[in-house]
Parts: C-alpha cells; sequence; structure tokens
C-alpha cells in the first residue's frame, strides 16, 4: 500500500489510459461501514473481474469513528485489483465523499453506488454496458423500493419537483446506483457551488440520462443513513438551490392573504351593519392577526433559507478536506 499526502486535485494522470478495456473506476463513500466491507469486497471481485484488470476500486471514508479505514486498507492489500482508499478529515456527507472519489479516479467510465449494497453490484457490467454517445449516463432505477413509505414519499416529490425544474423526465432522482462517462464527471467537477445534489446537477447540464429497472433490496441492519433531519435539510436544499420559484410563490401567497384579510374584513364589515350583529371586533382581528403572522412567519423563514445559502457561499470554504490517501496499485 502506498499513502500519499492529500491534495485538493488528485486524479492523476488521465490521459495515460492503456487497455484492451475501456478502464471503469468504482466509486464508493463509506461511513461507519466496518461490518460490511468484506461483504462489500467479496461481491465485488467477479464484477471486478468481469470488466478488466484495469478496473480501480475508490472508497471514500467520510470521516467515520470506527476502523472503516483501517479494515479498507487490510482488505485491499491483498485484492487483485487497483484500490484507492481516501479518507476525509471529517464527516462531510455523501455527496461530497461522492465529489471526492470523482477527484482521486482514473477511469474511462466511473460508477457510483452505495455500500449498503441495496444495489446489486452484479448489475454494474449492465449499467457500463448500457453507456452510449446518446446516453452519457445511465442510473439504476429502484423498481418496487423495499424502503418505508415515508422515504418513498420523500424521494418520489423530489424525483417530480426535479424532473420540471431540470427538464430530465426520471422516475428516480435519488438513485445513486449510476455509470458516467468521464468526460460527464469532468464537467461535474467544475462545479464549485456548497451544496452539490449529483442527480440534479446532471439534469442541469442537461446531459441525457437512460434509466434501467434494477432490482432494489433492504439496506441491511443499519437501514438508511439518512435520518429525518437530513432528508429534511437535502428537501430544503434541492428546493432552494435550483429554483428561485419558492420566493415568487410567497409574494403571490401573500397578495392572496392580503385580499383574504380584506374581503374578510369587508365582509364583516357589511354583516355587521346589514344584520346588527356578528363577531365581536376582538375575535375578528385576533383571528386576523394570525392568520396574517402566520404568512410573515413562513416567509422569513423561507427568506432565512436562501439568505443561509448565500451566507455558505460567501464563506468559501472548501467542499471537502481530504485527511489521507491511501493507495494499492
Amino acid at each position: 500500500m502506498r499513502r500519499t499526502s492529500p491534495a485538493p486535485h488528485a486524479g492523476g494522470d488521465r490521459s495515460a489510459l492503456v487497455s484492451p478495456k475501456r478502464q471503469v473506476s468504482i466509486v464508493v463513500p463509506l461511513f461507519r461501514d466496518e461490518a460490511g466491507l468484506p461483504t462489500l469486497f467479496e461481491r465485488l471481485r467477479p464484477v471486478m473481474a468481469e470488466l478488466g484488470k484495469s478496473t480501480e476500486l475508490v472508497l471514500v471514508d467520510d470521516g467515520s469513528n470506527d476502523r472503516t479505514t483501517t479494515i479498507a486498507t487490510d482488505l485491499a492489500r491483498d485484492y487483485p485489483f487497483s484500490t484507492t482508499i481516501v479518507r476525509l478529515a471529517r464527516n462531510f456527507g455523501q455527496h461530497p465523499a461522492v465529489f471526492a472519489g470523482f477527484e482521486h479516479c482514473r477511469g474511462e467510465v466511473v460508477v457510483t453506488m452505495d455500500s449498503d449494497l441495496q444495489f446489486p453490484p452484479e448489475e454494474i457490467p449492465r449499467l457500463v454496458r448500457e453507456l452510449s454517445p446518446q446516453f452519457p449516463v445511465v442510473s439504476g432505477s429502484r423498481s418496487q423500493r423495499a424502503d418505508p413509505w415515508t422515504r418513498r414519499l420523500i424521494s418520489n416529490v423530489l424525483s417530480r419537483w426535479l424532473s420540471r425544474r431540470t427538464g430530465s423526465p426520471l422516475s428516480d432522482y435519488g438513485s445513486m446506483f449510476r455509470a458516467y462517462e468521464r468526460r460527464v464527471v469532468d464537467e461535474l467537477l467544475l462545479f464549485r457551488e456548497r451544496r452539490r445534489f449529483v442527480p440534479a446537477l446532471v439534469g442541469w447540464l442537461g446531459v441525457p440520462v437512460k434509466e434501467i429497472p434494477i432490482e432494489h433490496r433492504p439496506r441491511g441492519e443499519r437501514g438508511s443513513r439518512y435520518r429525518l433531519a437530513p432528508l429534511v435539510d437535502m428537501f430544503l436544499d434541492v428546493v432552494t438551490g435550483y429554483a428561485i420559484f419558492p420566493l415568487r410563490l410567497v409574494t403571490v401567497a401573500g397578495l392572496l392573504g392580503a385580499m383574504l384579510g380584506f374581503l374578510g374584513t369587508l365582509s364583516l364589515l357589511v354583516y355587521r351593519i346589514v344584520a346588527g350583529e356578528g363577531p365581536s371586533g376582538l375575535v375578528t382581528a385576533f383571528a386576523l392577526l394570525f392568520f396574517l403572522l402566520g404568512i410573515q412567519l413562513f416567509i422569513l423563514g423561507l427568506m432565512g433559507e436562501y439568505i443561509g445559502r448565500i451566507y455558505v457561499e460567501a464563506k468559501g470554504r472548501p467542499y471537502y478536506v481530504v485527511g489521507e490517501v491511501i493507495r494499492n496499485p
């Protein structure tokens, strides 16, 4: 094994690739995966053999606080394929880990997959075979998802939202089981924003994506790495990061609220004059006050989301920090 010092762009010489087959890089983000690594390595062995000896495995440890890097290093030492282990300085999240893998891989084709084996690695050659000049990205679509209904609901909402915003109609934007041509990966590496959602960026680029159905399997004993709070955070990032439509919606809501408040006050006034009775002025005032207050709080919250994004971008901090790179050539 060879250890190298961290570098912001340690992708290596991508032009010096000589192989009878196209070199494939398999990028896998890890987080507290010490128990599942032996199975991951074993399942990938025949797959990488089918893809060719030049196939490489790039594992990105997203700041695990267990022995993930140590075990991955031990397993890679006797592995018959080129293996690179990138350890991030702390936990940055799944998408920064994927971008770290993009930076450190050398393949002409790059495949991303989750470490929990919810997608069978045996389907990787199928993804690679489906790549073509017409479809430089192939995505595995989870048919009959083995997830709780809450996750399926959030995923469906995000997929429909992003399909409309990016003009790339996909049924499963949340899938990270994908194969990319090298040129698409290089284009993705040009993005410097702090909040990056890989499938949405591909859609924004206008790259045609081919979806193929893949059997989805349960995520194992640990379940999903995304709990409710990170899922909500990701949802807000996607909604506020790819459109200013919510701000326009708030403007419309404010106008409608003002109109409803005016019409409600006018109707109560007319009713009181005609009928000589009606709700007391105090009740009416409180009803209108709480209604308008709710709209104002919603507007302030949404504006805060956008201002928070501006604040994070203005600081200009790196997307991730590499703590260590271990290579097994």
